[in-house]
């Protein structure tokens, strides 16, 4: 958990503000922390040199059965280097052997970099705006990957046993 926290503290406010729509402490708090870690899905840290550089993750949606929302998060320093859309393949992946149907992305509207990774890598999803955010619902699947990843190394922080029916 400490480990998630540096690289957390270590964000641009920007990037903070991309991935959770709302203001975070620094350190985060560790409600916060443990949603992150053990959610109602997965969940999975990517390291480098012993350095957590990413968090990605996949829960249920509320009200939704068969959807699951997808989330990631990389330090600013690994940003835009393929390493966002390769943990949330797995997460894809491991939501699909899970049971989902429909993946859900809550995406700030001013999040260039983020629309542009949906739109490409799930053509299909219809989005909603609700107010500075686009809410995309796609047919669940795993996206196509541009570039192998080096030096990193992804271990799988939590796992559910509920299913999506139980949701």
């Amino acid at each position: 958990m400490d480990a998630l926290a540096l690289m957390l503290t270590g964000l641009s406010d920007l990037s903070l503000y991309f991935r959770f729509q709302a203001g975070v402490g620094r350190p985060p708090r560790p409600a916060l922390l443990l949603r992150m870690l053990c959610p109602s899905g997965a969940s999975w840290i990517a390291t480098r040199d012993d350095t957590v550089v990413g968090h990605a993750m996949w829960a249920w949606a509320v009200g939704s059965p068969g959807t699951a929302e997808l989330a990631a998060v990389i330090s600013d320093p690994e940003q835009r280097r393929g390493l966002g859309v390769r943990m949330l393949a797995i997460a894809a992946a491991d939501a699909i052997a899970a049971g989902a149907t429909h993946f859900l992305f809550v995406v700030s509207a001013a999040n260039d970099a983020s629309l542009r990774m949906v739109r490409r890598r799930w053509p299909d999803a219809t989005a909603e705006r609700d107010g500075g955010l686009l809410v995309f619902r796609a047919p669940a699947r795993v996206p196509a990957q541009d570039k192998p990843l080096k030096n990193f190394l992804m271990s799988s922080t939590s796992r559910s046993g509920a299913s999506s029916a139980a949701k």
